[in-house]
């Protein structure tokens, strides 16, 4: 029997060690986490989506320098006044193209501008990942740092729990008067008190955590050391005004200004285009039966606005404007870039000095309240200093871990604010995405490309509500 009770055991421990082993297996790393969020982030989705149709104006400007062909078809009739009862019937088809020669250089700047808009969208979407992966490192973070609370608060409470006791018990032998007895309990209760709001706090970050990551906190790994970042201030700012996709978006948008300035003013100046057509003309007028006869045409339009009501100029000066708007939208990019790498840069800076500062703290905490636990024991001390000493050894063990994890989120603050918090600076081992790969598919204006059963599914939904 006994054997057999030792063998039950054995099996016992190996199961639990298998599913502790599976447990930490399936545990989540923080490279894990930036890879789910990289993948699986509508927000980037929709970006993307909205690159994709920003890649589509490189087509269409280059479609005013390719030939245009169209169909027309025509059937009218008509009645005289002579003969009311006859009607007269006349039919005309016709094939036409145009070829556009000269423009003044409006399609020249449309192309250029649509190149330089694709390349500042480019900016942005590397904008919007940075920002999709610093929220999933500042969530896994907040967890982690949630989780040290709560197992702290936990220990407060059994420890004060323990206190509690001990001091009732001393109570009913004659040791401590009621007054302790109160003060014990009243720690207790507010020890209670913040691990409920621990716990609470907790289950916030774990949504924040699921909204950023897409998949549930449940087993998350320390985080790893953490990545190196320049040495000086004056670094990190030379590198962010080089690389941050704000000022880079911003550099762009003030080219598409410039050219789309160039567009507005060709647009007063003659266009040239050759003009082609084919069809042919049938009616009725004798009677008879149907007659008529095919033409063919070649020729060549030009025109050369003069007056347009104050129009054209109003495009320039608005071109102008906007021209004006970006440059100083660029400045603005400039000084928010050094704003940011400079608040990342001193947020860091107060971590570490706070992580020295609050571990020495936790030392000297550590030691007073054990002296006072060894006075109080020998009559020297009350319960309330007890109390006292041990609540400002646990404040700062707790400022030890926020100083932790303010580090972390402030180091991978600043890579963002560099432009270098990207799937390829971190490593994560993954293919990021290619925008070049739908550029290159539609910049020569394919035939087709899209997918109406995308849309017919969208409409067979609002139709079902």
């Amino acid at each position: 029997m006994h054997r057999l009770s030792l063998k039950s055991l054995l099996l016992s421990g190996a199961v639990a060690a298998a599913l502790a082993l599976s447990g930490a297996a399936e545990a989540d790393s923080l490279a894990d986490a930036l890879v789910k969020a990289y993948q699986t982030s509508p927000l980037l989705d929709s970006s993307r989506a909205a690159l994709r149709g920003v890649d589509e104006n490189l087509p269409q400007a280059r479609s005013a320098r390719r030939p245009q062909v169209g169909v027309s078809a025509s059937l009218s009739s008509q009645t005289t006044a002579e003969a009311i009862e006859d009607q007269l019937y006349s039919s005309q088809a016709s094939l036409n193209a145009s070829l556009l020669v000269f423009d003044n250089g409006q399609t020249k700047a449309a192309i250029e501008s649509a190149r330089n808009l694709i390349a500042a969208g480019r900016a942005d979407l590397k904008g919007i990942e940075q920002q999709v992966l610093f929220d999933a490192v500042e969530a896994y973070v907040s967890v982690r740092r949630d989780q040290e609370f709560v197992r702290l608060a936990r220990n407060d409470v059994q420890r004060l729990d323990e206190t509690l006791t001990a001091t009732r018990n001393r109570f009913d032998v004659g040791e401590v008067t009621r007054t302790d007895v109160s003060q014990s309990e009243s720690r207790a209760a507010a020890s209670r008190s913040t691990l409920a709001a621990a716990e609470g706090q907790l289950a916030i970050s774990r949504e924040s955590y699921l909204a950023v990551v897409g998949s549930p906190a449940d087993n998350l790994e320390a985080p790893p050391p953490l990545p190196q970042v320049p040495g000086t201030l004056d670094a990190a700012t030379a590198i962010g005004r080089q690389r941050n996709p704000a000022i880079i978006a911003a550099q762009f948008n003030e080219r598409v200004a410039v050219y789309d300035f160039d567009r507005a003013l060709a647009a007063k100046g003659p266009q040239l285009a050759i003009t082609a057509g084919v069809g042919i003309e049938r009616d009725n007028q004798n009677i008879q039966g149907w007659d008529g006869n095919s033409f063919g045409q070649v020729g060549v339009e030009g025109s050369l606005p003069l007056y347009t009501g104050g129009r054209n100029d109003s495009l320039v000066r608005q071109a102008q404007a906007l021209l004006d708007q970006r440059r100083f939208e660029l400045n603005d990019s400039a000084r928010q870039v050094v704003q940011s790498v400079g608040e990342a840069w001193a947020q860091l800076l107060v971590a570490r000095a706070s992580i020295v500062a609050r571990r020495e703290q936790v030392e000297a905490a550590r030691i007073a309240a054990e002296g006072v636990a060894e006075e109080a024991r020998l009559g020297a001390r009350s319960t309330l200093d007890v109390l006292d000493a041990d609540q400002e050894r646990l404040e700062a063990e707790a400022e030890v871990v926020r100083a932790l994890a303010d580090e972390y989120i402030a180091t991978y603050g600043l890579l963002q604010a560099m432009g270098l918090l990207t799937v390829e600076h971190l490593n994560l081992g993954i293919e990021s995405y290619n925008p070049d790969v739908n550029f290159t598919r539609v910049r020569n204006g394919p035939s087709g490309g899209y997918d109406t059963s995308a849309v017919d599914r969208i409409r067979a939904r609002w139709e079902r509500r």
